[in-house]
């Protein structure tokens, strides 16, 4: 297998290591004095530097997928002292991992995020309230009217995880993270097979053309590779 180049910062060339039966390990030899568990720790705290290390660790995957049927990312900075301690752990693991390369052989990983879009503000009334009864009611309007939103919203939400879904291999909800720009709805990723893609593409096409409709944002990534449908711990 002729490997590109890539990976982690002041990594050796990426190198094809057999781990029995069908099931090829890619690894890279990394210097000591940037990778030592002690040292990667405190690297840990520099967001420059994760955030280089993870550039190269997808740019390093994306680049190996069309050269298998499946490929299974291990997490970032999985970090081994020898090939011999990696090849012991693929091979206490070969069941799982026979499984996991059966589930996404073929695939690509989209995500899905469903964001609350705001909506436009009510017009102002003309001149002052003409009893406070009628400055209730429109109190009580806009509240009704927000509320009735905020349903739609979320009906909207969980329609758009269940037709990706049913056009999907797998699919998986992840937890909500929100801050001040966004407030997300849904933060999912499916597991899409290449006959799948058309019948994905075109739910996904039939949910953007109505997100406005619902007052929601529809951002939809990809393709990655599956990082979410392969779930296997690694020990050093």
């Amino acid at each position: 297998m002729a490997l590109p180049r890539g990976g982690l910062p002041r990594a050796a060339p990426p190198r094809a290591l057999a781990a029995g039966g069908t099931l090829t390990a890619v690894v890279a030899t990394l210097p000591d004095d940037e990778y030592a568990p002690e040292i990667v720790n405190a690297k840990l705290r520099d967001m420059d530097w994760v955030s280089k290390a993870a550039v190269g660790h997808e740019q390093l995957i994306e680049a190996v997928m069309p050269l298998a049927s499946a490929v299974l990312p291990m997490k970032l900075l999985t970090l081994f002292s020898s090939d011999a301690r990696l090849l012991a752990d693929l091979a206490r693991q070969r069941k799982p991992l026979a499984r996991a390369a059966a589930n996404v052989s073929g695939c690509e990983e989209y995500g899905l995020r469903v964001v609350a879009r705001d909506a436009a503000p009510a017009p102002a009334a003309a001149g002052r309230a003409s009893s406070g009864t009628a400055f209730l009611d429109r109190k009580k309007q806009a509240r009704d009217e927000t509320r009735e939103q905020a349903v739609r919203r979320a009906a909207f939400a969980r329609e758009a995880f269940g037709a990706l879904a049913d056009a999907a291999r797998d699919a998986v909800s992840r937890p909500l993270q929100g801050d001040d720009a966004e407030r997300p709805l849904l933060d999912a990723a499916f597991l899409v097979a290449a006959d799948q893609k058309p019948a994905f593409g075109r739910a996904a096409d039939a949910l953007g053309r109505r997100a406005a409709g619902e007052h929601c944002v529809l951002k939809l990534t990809g393709p990655w590779p599956p990082y979410h449908f392969v779930q296997i711990a690694h020990g050093a």
